[in-house]
């Protein structure tokens, strides 16, 4: 009898921090390096990574943050407690808010670099006389030493701060009447002296949780493009000084999407990645990524498995390929697939999975754990209340699939002054999020096909065709099936 128990496996968490904490082995021996993703963060030019909630952007900090050595120094920053209102108070003029979004973040940038840089013993800069200007001024103003960029930003946007600024002793005259120059003039001095480091360690500042700064009102996406752009200005700048520190910044696939940024495009094809798990069709299921995923982290418990769904799974699950039975409940993240397979293993009374422990775990994966991530997607962009009412709305129907006039009849029925265009623009939020996809025919109408966003990075929703509901939401919204 085998003594590989799915019980005894541990597949992960659902939050990449946590399980950095307090799994780290299995974000340092049992991360699978998705289309070489390491290397790219490395060694190449590429400084954006891209992927929906729970692609893979948070594990790939979390991955070269236990991986760092002697010679490599990561830095992760979660722009968790991000203070928007703080972050529009470090420069008050009259210039456009793009221009001073990106001097804003160049200041609080450069800081950040420079904190890494002096905690760094082996790091020495040619003129230490400069340095240790920049720390009494950092010391004044409460931002030495090392503090989180979500401190730094609250920090700078003090009245303490900005009399710091006469400590400078600059050529230029600064004063409290003029913070635009004076934080202008401060940050070329902090590149000057980063510039001028003798540095033979390499060092990773990681920008993550970008989507903490999300605000119902829009305007943080001006702040979140002007971030993007000036991390690639200073990742440029470092590169031509030849100092090793590289900015790395984890961004959801349909924030960035919604940025209105003449360099956006330029970006995403010259220094970009996107986490892309989707693989059309399932004829090879060992060469599935999201299943190598699963039996890289098997093995660390029991180097001998080959395969953990052919050796402790039922081959089929309601007439259907177990692989795609568990996929299709999905939307084919990590994420997703290591909750799904946890609820399941939750089940198991024995060393193998059941139809049974299959039966129960979706049930409960759907209900506590899917509609949930459904829920946190659609934050930051339509309120809580409408969230609750649109889910509402479709659990009514108690139908999978339905037409956009079905829902539009609950939703005005429920909503007082309901509006057509408010409600086209929560089903993209929902389509967005692959909550809900398309049903269409072809070929004759004989053919039916369901696409969802997950699938086609580049559809969008349409009213005119018929609403397919995820079947990660059947058990939880109540539907008929």
């Amino acid at each position: 009898m085998s003594d590989k128990d799915i019980r005894k496996i541990m597949f992960g968490c659902s939050d990449a921090h946590t399980e950095g904490l307090d799994y780290p082995e299995l974000l340092k021996h049992g991360y699978f390096d998705f289309e070489n993703v390491v290397d790219k963060a490395i060694h190449s030019g590429t400084f954006l990574f891209l992927g929906y909630k729970g692609s893979g952007k948070s594990s790939l900090s979390e991955h070269l943050r236990l991986t760092s050595n002697d010679s490599i120094f990561v830095d992760i920053q979660r722009l968790t407690n991000f203070s928007f209102s703080s972050f529009n108070k470090i420069i008050k003029s009259d210039t456009e808010k793009e221009i001073k979004a990106q001097e804003t973040w160049r200041w609080i940038l450069c800081v950040r670099v420079l904190q890494n840089l002096i905690k760094d013993k082996d790091a020495h800069a040619d003129n230490k006389g400069m340095v240790n200007k920049a720390i009494d001024l950092l010391t004044q103003s409460g931002m030495f030493p090392l503090m989180t960029v979500s401190s730094l930003v609250s920090h700078s946007s003090t009245t303490k701060f900005k009399a710091s600024l006469n400590s400078f002793g600059i050529e230029h005259e600064i004063n409290s009447e003029n913070i635009p120059l004076s934080i202008s003039l401060a940050t070329n001095f902090l590149k000057d002296i980063i510039a001028s480091y003798k540095e033979s360690h390499e060092h990773f500042i990681i920008i993550d949780d970008i989507d903490d700064i999300l605000h119902p009102n829009g305007t943080q996406y001006n702040i979140i493009a002007a971030l993007i752009n000036e991390v690639q200005d200073l990742n440029r700048y470092f590169k031509q000084k030849g100092v090793p520190i590289k900015i790395l910044i984890m961004c959801r696939t349909d924030i960035f999407d919604r940025l209105r940024d003449p360099n956006k495009n330029k970006i995403k094809q010259d220094s970009s990645y996107c986490f892309w798990w989707y693989k059309e069709g399932i004829d090879k299921p060992n060469s599935n990524p999201l299943v190598k995923m699963i039996n890289i982290r098997a093995k660390l418990v029991f180097p001998d498995i080959d395969n953990v769904f052919d050796e402790l799974f039922p081959q089929k699950y309601d007439r259907t390929s177990i692989y795609n039975a568990l996929l299709d409940f999905t939307r084919h993240t990590p994420r997703d697939f290591v909750e799904l397979i946890n609820f399941i293993q939750k089940q198991c009374k024995d060393k193998s999975v059941t139809t049974k422990d299959i039966k129960e775990g979706l049930k409960e994966y759907s209900m506590e754990y899917f509609i949930q991530e459904i829920r946190d997607e659609m934050t930051g962009y339509i309120p809580s209340e409408e969230s609750e009412l649109i889910l509402s709305c479709i659990s009514s129907l108690h139908n999978r699939e339905f037409r956009f006039e079905d829902i539009e009849k609950i939703y005005s029925d429920r909503k007082v002054k309901a509006k057509r265009e408010d409600l086209i623009e929560i089903m993209q939020v929902l389509y967005d999020c692959s909550a809900i996809g398309h049903k269409y025919s072809y070929k004759g109408e004989k053919i039916q096909r369901v696409t969802f966003k997950y699938r086609n990075r580049n559809s969008t929703f349409n009213e005119k065709e018929i609403i397919f509901l995820h079947k990660g939401l059947w058990k939880a919204l109540n539907v008929n099936y």
